[in-house]
């Protein structure tokens, strides 16, 4: 039996990705590196929604400034549940971007771009453009790093215990805090 690559049946791994760009973030001290970009800070912020898989599927919805860091989001992840959707705020240089990812279709939603600085209505718009291609190359950039690592058969398992690790640890960092 095989199963057709539509996005139904691909959910899960977007799903995956998004609890895996949280793991890295706490990992990073809060941030990754990527090539071609260098070193963006991963936050989480106003919302985080985390679901079960299956037909069944139970949800947890936090809303908060941090919402990792709330008790219901390290408890859903300790039942199993992965992200569905959640905004990120992602810092590149100077440059801070957010946006709203939604794991079912893959969406962008409420994207706030850093300030535009051009003086006329085509530099304004130029510089947009180059902004959204940016953030879009950033999320690009999280999910090529992540493909490598899922795929990677000798990479993969243990990335996949020091989550599961992660996991048991209610979604905590392992590094002590000063």
């Amino acid at each position: 039996m095989t199963v057709e690559a539509r996005p139904e049946n691909l959910a899960f791994l977007a799903r995956e990705f998004l609890t895996w760009v949280w793991f890295e973030a706490q990992r990073g001290g809060g941030g990754v590196h990527l090539d071609g970009v260098g070193r963006v800070r991963l936050d989480f912020t106003r919302r985080l929604r985390l679901e079960s898989p299956g037909v069944a599927a139970e949800a947890t919805a936090v809303a908060a400034e941090l919402p990792t860091l709330a008790d219901e989001a390290r408890v859903a992840l300790q039942t199993g549940k992965k992200v569905a959707s959640t905004t990120l705020l992602l810092d590149v240089e100077e440059r801070h971007f957010e946006v709203a990812i939604e794991a079912e279709t893959f969406t962008f939603r409420g994207v706030k771009l850093p300030t535009v600085l051009g003086t006329s209505d085509g530099e304004r718009l130029d510089e947009r453009l180059a902004l959204l291609d940016e953030l879009e190359a950033v999320v690009d950039g999280l999910y090529v790093a992540f493909a490598r690592q899922r795929l990677d058969r000798q990479a993969w398992p243990e990335v996949r215990a020091a989550m599961h690790r992660w996991v048991a640890r209610g979604g905590e960092d392992d590094q002590p805090t000063n």
